[in-house]
C-alpha cells in the first residue's frame, strides 16, 4: 500500500525553450540604458515585473524639480537678465508647490524639508546660470516635457524631452536634459558613454527632433543635484565627422553625426535582440557599482560583489 502511494510517475518530455519578449510594444531610452547597464536588470524590470519599486526620496526630488522647471518655463519662455529677481521669486514658488504635490514620495517630514531646501538652493543657482546664459546667447524655450516618438525599422521608441531651446541668432536647436542624479562630469566622459552604447537618451532625442525637421546642434546635460556647486552643463556640439575628444574635464565637447548614427543602429539591434523568438540568457553586469541602487539586487544571486562584500555572502 505504502509502496503504491510513492510509485514514480512516468517522465514527460520537457517543454521546448521559448524566447523572451518585452511586455510592452515600444522602447524608451530608459529601457535601452537599463539593458546596456545590466541585461538581467532589464529582464527583471521589463519582462518579469518582479518588484514594484516604491521609489525613493531621490526619485521624488527629481520628479518634483522637473515639474517645477516645466511650470517655470511656461512663463519664462525667453529668459532675460533684467528679470533676475522675478525669476528667483517665481522658481522658488514653483519648487514649493511642486514639492508639496509630491509630499507622499518622501518617507519622513524631515526628509521632505531637507530635500526642498536643497531644491531651493539649487534653483537659485539655476536662475543665476539661466540669466547669464540668456545674456550671452539669447534663446527661446520651444518645448517643455515634449513627447518624443520615433519609428525605426518597425520599432517604436518613446520618451519625453525635458526642454527644447532655439537660439535666437542662428535658429539652431538644443536638446536639454535635466539631471538630478549623478552624471558624467565632462564632455569627454559623456561622449565615451555614447560611443560605448552605455547611454542612448540624448542620441535618441537628437533623431526625434531631426526627424521633426529641427537643426539640432547641441545636446545638453544640465546637472541639478548639488546645491553647493554652480550649474555647469555638459554640452556636446553636433559636428559632421568625428573630432578629437575634449581634453580633461572640459564641459564642452563634440559628438559627430557618425557617432549618433552608430547609436541609432545599436538601438535597432537591441530591439531585434529583445523581440527575437530565440531562447537566450540575460547575463548579469560585471560592474558592482551598477547594483548599488538596483531594486533587484537582493534577488540576484549572481550579482558581482563589491570589495567589502567579497567575503560577506
Amino acid at each position: 500500500m505504502i509502496a503504491a502511494r510513492f510509485a514514480l510517475a512516468e517522465s514527460v518530455e520537457p517543454e521546448p525553450h521559448g524566447g523572451v519578449r518585452a511586455r510592452r510594444p515600444h522602447f524608451s531610452a530608459s529601457a535601452l540604458n537599463a539593458y546596456a547597464e545590466c541585461e538581467r536588470k532589464w529582464f527583471y524590470r521589463y519582462v518579469c515585473a518582479a518588484i514594484e519599486d516604491p521609489g525613493s526620496a531621490a526619485s521624488a526630488y527629481g520628479t518634483a524639480f522637473h515639474l517645477a522647471l516645466e511650470r517655470f518655463h511656461e512663463r519664462y519662455v525667453r529668459p532675460r537678465a533684467d528679470e533676475l529677481a522675478a525669476m528667483h521669486r517665481d522658481l522658488e514658488r514653483e519648487i514649493e508647490n511642486a514639492f508639496a504635490e509630491h509630499r507622499d514620495g518622501f518617507p519622513t517630514a524631515v526628509e521632505f524639508e531637507l530635500q526642498m531646501r536643497r531644491a531651493r538652493r539649487t534653483g537659485q543657482r539655476y536662475v543665476e546660470w539661466l540669466s547669464a546664459e540668456a545674456a550671452r546667447a539669447p534663446f527661446t524655450v520651444i518645448g517643455r516635457e515634449l513627447p518624443a516618438q520615433l519609428e525605426l525599422e518597425g520599432f517604436s521608441f518613446i520618451g519625453f524631452i525635458d526642454r527644447l531651446d532655439r537660439e535666437d541668432g542662428s535658429g539652431s536647436v538644443g536638446v536639454v536634459d535635466y539631471k538630478t542624479g549623478t552624471i558624467a562630469t565632462s564632455a569627454a566622459q559623456y561622449l565615451e558613454k555614447v560611443r560605448n552604447f552605455d547611454d542612448f537618451q540624448l542620441p535618441f532625442y537628437y533623431w526625434v527632433r531631426t526627424a521633426a525637421g529641427d537643426r539640432v546642434t547641441r545636446l545638453v546635460l544640465l546637472p541639478l543635484k548639488d546645491a553647493l556647486l554652480e550649474v555647469r552643463p555638459i554640452v556636446l556640439e553636433v559636428v559632421p565627422v568625428p573630432a578629437a575628444p575634449a581634453r580633461g574635464d572640459a564641459p564642452i565637447g563634440t559628438v559627430s553625426i557618425v557617432d549618433l548614427e552608430r547609436a541609432k543602429t545599436r538601438m535597432i539591434e537591441i530591439c531585434r535582440e529583445l523581440t527575437s523568438s530565440q531562447p537566450r540568457a540575460f547575463p548579469v553586469t560585471d560592474d558592482p557599482e551598477a547594483c548599488v541602487f538596483c531594486a533587484y539586487a537582493i534577488a540576484c544571486a549572481r550579482r558581482p560583489p563589491r570589495d567589502g562584500e567579497r567575503f560577506g555572502r
